[in-house]
């Protein structure tokens, strides 16, 4: 006759008890348990955080593929803010290097949108030569008319970018001289063919060989080296030194420019709002634009400012970053959506496992505040991996960015990371609960017969 068995939980049921139960004390000769209730609660939160953890180590890898949707979604946000707060420093330091005195007149009407058919020929050579003799607004200014042309000196060959110019565009861009000088109004008046050249080109065509006084051609014309600009990086991803000056009459005399400028190029000498009313007021009395009020939408051109590029370019960079992030943040959502679906598959696998532990004592808020931990753990976690990758991703992507434009800053704002890592928590607890709550919910009797 086969004996009943003793109605003693096994190893596994202990282990269970403990688990769920961690505030069960066993009293001993000497009276109950001299546990107070701050350190029972104390207690309860580490153990089952403990818990949470060996649950999790137990399948550890489900736990890294849930976790790998939180991975990725938090290293997006991390990489589109990062990338976003360089583009919108490099953006924004280029701009202010004109200086936040600088005003430009460019060909097209209005403030905003695309120049009318036949605007960008608007702004004439005549037009500098007006404003300098009618106005004192400007400390210095400069007609700036872009060629492409090919540089030849020896053997060597280079395309170029060739402005012609004044001499005050080297007060305007804040150029400074490597080796010799900047070409002067006497060069600008007679229309010699002389020339400043970029480190690059010097470089380049030269090598190792003195540039000042050697004579190179552009497109076959021969133009003599009076100087070198210092090293200038580059600036919208164009290298500026890559650029060589000459003067604007001796581009018209040498090399038939057309008579229409790109733009004029300036730095206020009194407070640039009134600056750029005052050229606006000039520009349509030279161009006879009958515009009482005001009204820059009748205007062949446009006067802007450095200030206003800065303010543009920088709110294109902060709307382009948000726009980037709010994509990167699907994938946080279908991490989260992921949580969700393996721990609901764990609370079906381990529903056995619930039922026992509820049997011997477990409270539903013990299996809710496991389940809970779980899934905050999973989150924070990957959230953690996805700050650290995601900050590693960007400070490569920098360092590629850098080589082809000087500027560019690495950073991870802490505002962003502490976002990340706070957002992963919430997403573990918004789509752990459901699966908690339902862990929680278990009927220990029929969880027990659960197969």
């Amino acid at each position: 006759m086969r004996r009943p068995r003793p109605n003693t939980p096994n190893a596994s049921s202990a282990s269970a008890t403990a688990r769920f139960c961690p505030t069960r004390r066993s009293r001993t000769a000497a009276g109950p348990p001299t546990t107070t209730a701050s350190s029972a609660n104390d207690m309860r939160f580490t153990d089952v955080v403990r818990t949470a953890a060996v649950g999790l180590r137990q399948n550890l890898f489900r736990s890294l593929l849930a976790a790998l949707g939180i991975v990725i979604g938090i290293g997006s946000v991390i990489v589109m803010l990062s990338l976003g707060k360089g583009a919108e420093g490099l953006i924004l330091g280029q701009v202010s290097s004109f200086g936040p005195n600088t005003i430009f007149i460019q060909p097209g009407g209005g403030e905003s949108g695309p120049p009318r058919p036949g605007a960008l020929t608007t702004i004439k050579y005549r037009d500098w030569q007006a404003i300098r003799r009618r106005t004192d607004v400007l400390s210095a200014i400069a007609p700036v008319s872009l060629l492409e042309v090919s540089a030849t000196f020896g053997s060597e060959k280079k395309t170029v970018s060739l402005n012609g110019t004044t001499s005050d565009i080297a007060a305007v861009n804040n150029l400074r001289m490597a080796e010799g000088g900047f070409f002067t109004d006497d060069d600008l008046d007679a229309a010699r063919s002389v020339a400043v050249i970029g480190t690059q080109i010097a470089t380049d065509l030269f090598g190792d060989r003195d540039p000042l006084g050697e004579r190179i051609r552009l497109n076959r014309k021969s133009f003599t080296v009076v100087g070198v600009v210092a090293p200038q990086g580059t600036q919208f991803f164009q290298n500026l030194d890559e650029r060589i000056y000459i003067p604007i009459t001796a581009m018209r005399k040498e090399l038939s420019a057309p008579d229409y400028v790109n733009f004029i190029a300036g730095v206020a000498a009194i407070p640039v709002p009134a600056a750029q009313e005052e050229l606006r007021l000039e520009m349509r009395d030279l161009h006879g634009i009958a515009n009482p009020t005001g009204d820059t939408a009748k205007d062949d051109f446009r006067v802007g400012s450095s200030v206003e590029a800065a303010a543009v370019f920088g709110s294109i960079a902060t709307v382009l970053t948000l726009f980037l992030t709010a994509i990167a943040s699907v994938s946080l959502l279908v991490g989260g959506i992921g949580i969700m679906n393996i721990m609901l598959v764990s609370v079906t696998e381990r529903t056995r496992e619930i039922g026992l532990r509820m049997a011997v004592g477990a409270a539903r808020r013990d299996v809710l505040g496991q389940f809970l931990a779980e899934a905050v753990l999973l989150t924070v976690g990957g959230g953690i991996i996805g700050v650290a990758g995601g900050a590693l991703f960007s400070f490569l992507a920098g360092l590629i960015i850098e080589r082809f434009q000087s500027g560019w800053l690495f950073a991870v704002p802490l505002d962003a990371v502490l976002l990340a890592v706070g957002t992963a928590a919430a997403a573990g607890l918004a789509f752990g609960f459901y699966p908690a709550l339902r862990a929680s919910r278990l009927d220990p009797i029929v969880a027990l017969r659960f197969e």
